[in-house]
């Protein structure tokens, strides 16, 4: 019978584990209780047969029980390839498609360094938010803290968070709709379908139905990292009795930050002039940080916000990173036929949305604030709305009532147009163009002769002196500089295809709008890029365009949405910009729409310049202002533009007040300063680029795998980067299995650089589910034995010795694994610790007759457990002092949690025993408090158990335990002469 030893490690069926306790059996025996590598406790008699004691290292390195070389080398990589993100360092500038800003790095770095990454990110717009998001959830990934991961969006940013998050970092999201909702549901009615899967994408409207967000609530496994963007749609508000009025999309945001680890609010609107509703998002993150809205200060949300402005950010020479905006309108002056067309447009279109709110008709006043739109946007696209009226009455096909999904989404069309997809607008949009205001036949056909006759006006007039101005301005940059690049931005893809065919038809156009596929969009940015002067776009596919390699825009039309408007800019107006973006603003002159819109942009930059702001200063100032009826209100009412301009500018000068209020008192404004404090950014991203681990060592851990486990990789491209080129046809060896890993790749490549030039190639870097796949292979020592090697060193004077490799880390006070690391100590004979390691030229075969005749690696094998000993005591002194580090920092963020918990609780508790007091009062007067007595005395009851419970586990939170040194391979060093 074997004799078996606390700490021994043993393998049984069906697993394998260490020894934690013996007990002796009154029959002689012994029952082994028994720690297993998937953290339960068996209980095993030590009779059983199929129990045997695992060597240690040490003691195979005592008998010299050498391992194949390639397997060693195999496990020690892939232990150095897996541990080489978790510390201090960035997978995720080398493991992706795009190029990683210096001022992104810093954002993630600060949420990756807190204590509990729950922050709110209110960056300006064309900062990048997707993009830092997408670094926190990349680097949680990678040091292990992240298996489950949720993003919720507007619908119309849904889709693109999934493309964006697929073709820059490789990584597969699943889109969460009602469709594959139904589907999950049908499959597994009785599993959560928040639980069967771990990477989900949402919209806000699609999570706020009520069995959906009831689920959300109910989880038993909580998300590792969550990420809203446009988090200022989660809206809560105090009402006049101090309760909280919560809306659906609120209520979404508690039920998943009351389910996550991590938590990421972005927004380029954090605080919306509202003081309660920003308490209340902030309140998400941390739900303890203030008792009250009025404890608010930038101060108070150092740790828990990051926001940059583009004027507070500078390079390393102390220039600004974002050049000027130069804004300018083109006037446009009417032929006499086009004022007669729009006066008398715009005269039908008064008519009928006077009768429309006289009847309270909501969708046909919808109908004539796009008419309104279309007439100002192109003759063009006016024309073709009449047509399609005039089309729609001669069929009968005018109908009182709108469809049912049309009229769910009105509220949102209504007050929340950015909240629909493209395909929903375009959904309300026809539908609004079949809409009548009633019934009585006389009058419908009476509507049918005006329109045709406007048809007419409009079909007549040959010359659009707007579309003429744009030609003469795009010729006279042109022939200025031939390979200049001009943005064209138009609200409706009729105007757009008005332009294409019509005003530029000798021009090569770059195109993009709604409802392209991406990859024609990719084509279409990157044919605009490379060889065509002009790009023609909607507001519908704004989101996603990086143009900054363009600095000219037109507006052909400016939408009536400030936001869009933003976001138009937004497409130039980014990093990388390093000229004066140049938009101008094509306007007819004298026009009600055009002189207020012309004033709203004359206004927003002269207080973008006195704020140091770049962007959203109009929605800002512009909140709860609804342009859409302002507008149409002056049209109906006839009232002159000078009033209802001086009504705007007064509102405008009463938000400019508020705005810096909020600046000033509320708000976080963090200075990023290449050139000053946080230079160090740049040395973390030097150190992340070109660290240890890079390119080269995962194309060689998978070439050395591929050839021993019989996989194959063939160059398909030649090229002088490699002999071999850098394009690869890979056949993956059979012992590689996973859901994500496929049989073979046809076109993959290890180099980013390719990797960022050719979308369709499979890029090969460490986290990509192949490299992962191997690497946990090779860690498992049943399959990749590779823990003993016998190296032959090049200097001799460094020998002999034995050298250790380590894997050190630390746990919190509730078992999270926080950080590791690969640490290597280099042992002489006479048990000098290094971690200086001498360069190698050889490792030797078991099989090599110097293993069995090498007086020398005797020595060593009968000094390996001293030796062992001492390593070990250095490795935890390096693990002790890795772990101080954390520890002070930990216990310095618990402070400052527990400081926030103690002052809220402290607060809530005073005034509730204060009602009660009052309340008892009362009840001693001769009234009937009995119930608000109750409520108070449950009140408090519950604040001091929830008080408990949350300085409690600060308490355990609080603590960092080093865990045991974990030795993962060791060689025997000998000199080269032996």
């Amino acid at each position: 019978m074997t004799d078996y030893a606390v700490g021994d490690h043993v393998k049984f069926a069906g697993g394998q584990g260490e020894i934690t306790k013996i007990e002796d059996r009154p029959n002689g025996g012994q029952l082994l209780h028994v720690y297993t590598t998937e953290g339960q406790l068996r209980k095993l008699p030590s009779g059983l047969p199929h129990i045997e004691r695992i060597d240690s290292i040490v003691d195979r390195l005592a008998a010299k029980q050498v391992d194949d070389p390639l397997h060693h080398d195999l496990r020690e990589r892939a232990t150095r390839l897996d541990l080489a993100y978790r510390y201090d360092r960035f997978l995720s500038l080398t493991n992706n498609r795009i190029e990683i800003e210096p001022y992104q790095v810093q954002a993630a770095y600060e949420i990756l360094n807190s204590y509990d990454h729950r922050y709110l990110v209110g960056d300006e717009v064309g900062l990048g938010k997707t993009i830092e998001a997408g670094i926190v959830i990349e680097e949680l990934i990678a040091r292990g803290r992240a298996e489950r991961v949720l993003i919720v969006a507007p619908a119309p940013l849904a889709v693109q968070w999934q493309e964006e998050l697929r073709e820059k970092f490789d990584r597969n999201f699943v889109l969460y709709d009602r469709n594959t909702v139904q589907t999950y549901r049908q499959s597994h009615p009785n599993q959560n379908v928040w639980q069967q899967e771990d990477r989900i994408i949402t919209s806000i409207d699609f999570a706020k139905q009520d069995d959906v967000l009831e689920a959300l609530r109910n989880l038993e496994e909580e998300w590792d990292i969550a990420v809203f963007d446009e988090a200022h749609h989660l809206t809560a508000r105090r009402s006049s009795d101090d309760s909280t009025e919560r809306t659906q999309r609120y209520m979404v945001g508690e039920a998943v930050a009351n389910n996550s680890n991590a938590l990421l609010l972005l927004t380029g609107t954090p605080h919306k002039g509202k003081s309660d509703q920003f308490y209340h998002l902030v309140s998400l993150l941390d739900p303890y940080r203030f008792s009250h809205e009025s404890q608010i200060t930038p101060e108070g949300l150092e740790d828990l916000m990051i926001r940059r402005l583009k004027d507070d950010m500078y390079e390393t020479d102390g220039t600004r990173m974002f050049p000027e905006k130069n804004i300018e309108a083109l006037p446009v002056e009417m032929t006499p036929e086009e004022r007669e067309l729009y006066n008398d447009v715009t005269e039908y279109i008064r008519e009928y949305y006077n009768l429309a709110q006289n009847e309270e008709n909501q969708a046909a006043g919808f109908t004539m604030v796009i008419y309104q739109k279309r007439l100002v946007s192109s003759i063009h696209a006016i024309r073709k709305s009449l047509e399609n009226r005039m089309r729609a009455i001669q069929n009968d096909a005018v109908a009182e009532d709108l469809p049912d999904d049309v009229q769910e989404l009105i509220p949102r069309y209504s007050t929340e147009p950015e909240t629909l997809t493209d395909a929903e607008r375009a959904r309300v949009e026809e539908a609004l163009e079949h809409v009548t205001i009633t019934l009585n036949r006389a009058q419908i056909d009476a509507e049918l002769g005006r329109v045709k006759q406007l048809w007419r006006q409009a079909k007549a007039i040959e010359t659009d002196s707007k579309a003429e101005l744009l030609r003469e301005f795009v010729e006279r940059i042109l022939a200025e500089d031939p390979d200049e690049k001009i943005l064209i931005f138009t609200e409706y893809t009729d105007t757009l295809k008005y332009l294409r065919d019509t005003v530029f038809p000798e021009h090569d156009i770059a195109q993009v709008y709604g409802d392209l596929e991406q990859e024609r969009r990719r084509r279409e940015m990157e044919k605009f890029e490379e060889e065509a002067n002009l790009m023609l776009a909607t507001d519908a596919a704004q989101e996603g365009l990086n143009l900054q390699f363009a600095h000219i825009m037109v507006n052909y039309d400016l939408p009536w949405n400030p936001i869009r408007i933003d976001q138009r800019m937004g497409r130039l107006h980014r990093y990388g910009q390093d000229r004066t973006v140049e938009i101008r603003n094509l306007f007819f002159d004298n026009t009600r729409e055009s002189d207020i819109l012309e004033l709203l942009l004359e206004k927003t930059d002269q207080i973008e310049a006195d704020l140091g702001m770049r962007s959203d200063v109009l929605g800002r100032i512009l909140e709860n202002v609804d342009l859409d009826e302002t507008i149409m209100a002056a049209i109906a009412e006839g009232r002159p533009t000078e009033a209802v301009v001086a009504d705007i500018e007064a509102t405008i000068e009463e938000r400019k007040e508020a705005l810096e209020t909020v600046e000033n008192d509320f708000l976080i404004r963090d200075r990023f300063d290449l050139s000053d404090e946080d230079r160090e950014i740049l040395e973390i991203i030097e150190r992340s680029r070109h660290g240890e681990v890079g390119e080269a060592d995962i194309e060689a851990l998978v070439r050395e795998f591929f050839d021993e486990f019989g996989g194959t990789i063939k160059g398909v491209r030649p090229g002088p980067a490699r002999s071999s080129g850098d394009i690869f046809r890979l056949e993956v060896p059979n012992v590689l299995t996973g859901d994500q890993i496929k049989s073979h790749y046809d076109t993959a490549t290890f180099t980013k650089d390719v990797a960022m030039e050719e979308d369709e190639v499979d890029f090969i870097a460490l986290d990509h589910p192949l490299v992962q796949s191997l690497i946990d292979y090779c860690l498992d020592s049943n399959r990749v034995q590779g823990q003993i090697a016998v190296k032959v060193a090049a200097n001799p004077e460094e020998t002999p010795g034995i050298l250790f490799n380590y894997r050190l880390g630390y746990v919190s006070g509730t078992g999270d694994a926080i950080t590791e690391k690969f640490v290597r100590l280099y042992a002489t004979r006479e048990g000098t610790i290094t971690a200086e390691i001498p360069e190698f030229v050889e490792t030797l075969s078991p099989n090599d007759s110097v293993v069995d005749s090498c007086s020398t690696l005797d020595q060593l094998a009968s000094k390996a457990s001293q030796l062992h000993d001492v390593a070990e005591a250095r490795a935890w002194d390096e693990v002790e002092s890795f772990a101080d580090e954390a520890r002070t920092e930990r216990e310095r963020e618990i402070g400052i949690k527990r400081e926030h918990a103690e002052r809220y609780f402290t607060d809530q508790i005073e005034e509730w025993e204060e009602r009660l007091e009052t309340y008892q009062e009362r009840a001693e007067q001769g009234a009937d408090m009995s119930a608000p007595i109750g409520n108070a005395q449950r009140e408090l009851e519950q604040l001091r158990r929830q008080r408990d419970k949350e300085l409690s586990q600060l308490g355990e939170e609080q603590h960092v335990t080093p865990e045991e040194p974990e030795l993962v391979t060791a060689a025997l060093v000998i000199p080269p002469e032996e």
